[in-house]
Order: structure tokens, then C-alpha cells, then sequence
């Protein structure tokens, strides 16, 4: 709190009117109190009746403007780490209620191995073409095998109904994990990072994980990067830090070191995606049902899909892509 002294000169001054503004010193509010308290710091009624009209009316502008200074000297408190995820969470939970579908490109590795595909999600679940395989353009023998796959999934509303199963089960599942992300962990402000808020997360002691999924995400520790603006996830990264064992070993168990990396990307005014999955667990459970081990899945070039698209039409729209240009 800051604290001034106002004086009005005599109205037989050679300046009627004038008022001398002058800054003592910032004061803690407990020091604002005692001067209050004296009689030093007290304007009698006998003096504001004897001043000049125009002197009066300029001290009361300016006593209201030295308010909104002091005010605006002293902010109020930031948002805590805490409410920051958790506004954070609600966005992205929000989110995930309004249904979009996106085209995307994919590069992804399996333990060893490694390939590209286009992937178009619709309301019948996701349909993805392989291009490339370690690097590499198809060869014509693979071209047909992955003509054949196509061709077969077409044929088999059975596999069309399992391909869209699996991919609902990871997506609600990340979601579920979304949902714990304030209760289990404490929270710590790290800095800005590319305009980026920055905070660090470890294990609540405080809170008991309902499930064995959520036991092992509750073993992480890492950081996440938060968009202040928007207040949405962009980066989460995280260690396991014990082994979590499951009915005493005997159910299964995941190692200690283990890493899981997320990134999210913004692809239109108010939705983002998925851009980075990277997972490598090593134990008798995985984290995700529907992924290995140890799996690394990067997705780019997001377009938006019509939501009326059928598998049929994702198919037309893998086998003649648009021209670029």
C-alpha cells in the first residue's frame, strides 16, 4: 500500500487552487493503520468546510485516482497450479464432447518396427492406409497387400466393428486419465517456457487410485506445459517412478522408469488432437490396451472431415488423395 500527502495551499496564495502531491513511501498495511490511527494522518471537517471549491473538487480526483494506483500497485493473487489444471482439464474434457472427424497423417513405430499411413476417422470408427514402410514407398507386391486389407475390412462389418472399438477404448481411456489428473497429483508453478506455463507434477500420497489404470498413472512424475490463454494441455510428459505391482505381483506388475509423452495440438478455433503418443512401459500390463509396450505414434497435416463421411467415402478419399495444391 502506498501512502501520499495531499496539501492545499491558502486560497490567498498566489496559486488559489493549487495542491501539492507528494510520495512518502510504500507502507505495509499494518503500518497504514497506526499513521490512520494519529492525528497526523486525520483531515478534520473544519478543514475540508474551508477550503476553496476548485481546491476541494481537485483533491477528491485526486485521492480517487491515488486509489486506483495503490490498487492496481498491489494485484490480487495469482491462480494457483491446482486451478490451473483443473480449468485445464474441464476444457479439454469439454472438449471432447463435441464429435469432430480429421485426416491425418501418421508416423509410427511398433518396437521395431516402422511405417507411414493416412488415417480418416468417421462415424463408423477410423480407416487408415499404410504409404510407407521403414522410409520407404510401398513396392507394388505391398501396395496390393494393403489393397487386399482394405478390401477385406470393406467386406466384414465384424472388423469394422472391432477397428472402431479399439479406437473408442483408447480415446475414452484417455479421457478417464484426463479426468484424474486433479486429484492425483500436486502441482508446482516451473516458469514460462515459450509462452508456455510450465509445472511440475508428482504422486498425491493423499490419493487412492480406484483402478489399475489409474494406479499406474498415478506412479508418474514429470511435467506438463499448459496454453495460459486458452488453458489447454500442449505437453505432458512423465516418468513412472515405483514399480506398481497388481495383487501382489501375481496379477502382473509395470517397472519402474517407465515413460509416457503426450502432446496436443490445436486444429481448429476450439478443438485440438492428439499430435505425439509416445509409450514405453516394460511389465506384464500396459498402460493402453490397443498399443504395445513400447510405441511411439506422431500425427500431422490435420484437415477436417464432413461428419456425414462414411467408410466407403474415407476409403475413396485414402485410395485418390486431393492434390495439395
Amino acid at each position: 500500500m502506498r501512502l501520499f500527502l495531499i496539501r492545499a495551499t491558502s486560497p490567498g496564495s498566489s496559486t488559489p487552487g493549487a495542491i501539492e502531491v507528494k510520495f512518502l513511501r510504500q507502507l505495509k498495511s499494518s503500518e497504514l493503520a497506526a499513521r490512520t490511527s494519529s492525528s497526523a494522518g486525520r483531515i478534520s471537517t473544519e478543514m475540508l468546510l474551508r477550503m476553496d471549491p476548485r481546491t476541494l473538487s481537485s483533491c477528491l480526483a485526486i485521492c480517487m485516482c491515488l486509489s486506483l494506483t495503490a490498487f492496481a500497485a498491489d494485484p490480487a493473487p495469482a491462480e494457483s497450479a491446482h486451478d490451473l489444471v483443473r480449468d485445464m482439464v474441464y476444457n479439454e474434457l469439454l472438449d471432447r464432447q463435441k464429435e469432430t472427424f480429421w485426416q491425418y497423417h501418421i508416423e509410427k513405430r511398433l518396437v521395431a518396427e516402422r511405417f507411414s499411413a493416412v488415417q480418416v476417422e468417421t462415424k463408423d470408427g477410423p480407416i487408415s492406409r499404410i504409404i510407407a514402410r521403414d522410409g520407404k514407398p510401398l513396392t507394388a507386391d505391398q501396395q496390393r497387400q494393403e489393397d487386399d486389407r482394405l478390401a477385406q475390412l470393406m467386406r466384414d462389418p465384424a472388423e469394422q466393428v472391432r477397428v472402431k472399438e479399439r479406437h473408442d477404448d483408447d480415446e475414452q481411456r484417455l479421457e478417464r486419465l484426463m479426468k484424474l489428473m486433479p486429484n492425483a497429483f500436486l502441482y508446482e508453478f516451473d516458469g514460462m517456457d515459450g509462452g508456455l506455463e510450465r509445472l511440475k507434477f508428482r504422486p498425491d500420497p493423499a490419493f487412492n487410485p480406484p483402478t489399475y489404470e489409474a494406479r499406474i498413472f498415478h506412479a508418474l512424475a514429470g511435467t506438463i506445459w499448459v496454453d495460459p490463454q486458452q488453458k489447454r494441455l500442449e505437453h505432458l510428459k512423465g516418468v513412472i517412478l515405483i514399480r506398481v505391482d497388481f495383487g501382489y505381483g501375481l496379477l502382473g506388475h509395470v517397472e519402474k522408469g517407465g515413460t509416457f509423452e503426450l502432446k496436443r495440438q490445436q486444429v481448429s478455433a476450439t478443438h485440438w488432437k492428439s499430435s505425439l503418443v509416445d509409450i514405453c512401459v516394460m511389465g506384464r500390463i500396459i498402460l493402453f490396451k490397443t498399443v504395445s509396450k513400447d510405441q511411439t505414434e506422431v500425427r500431422s497435416d490435420f484437415k477436417p472431415v464432413p461428419m456425414e463421411t462414411s467408410l466407403q467415402q474415407a476409403r475413396q478419399m485414402l485410395d485418390h488423395p486431393q492434390d495439395p495444391s
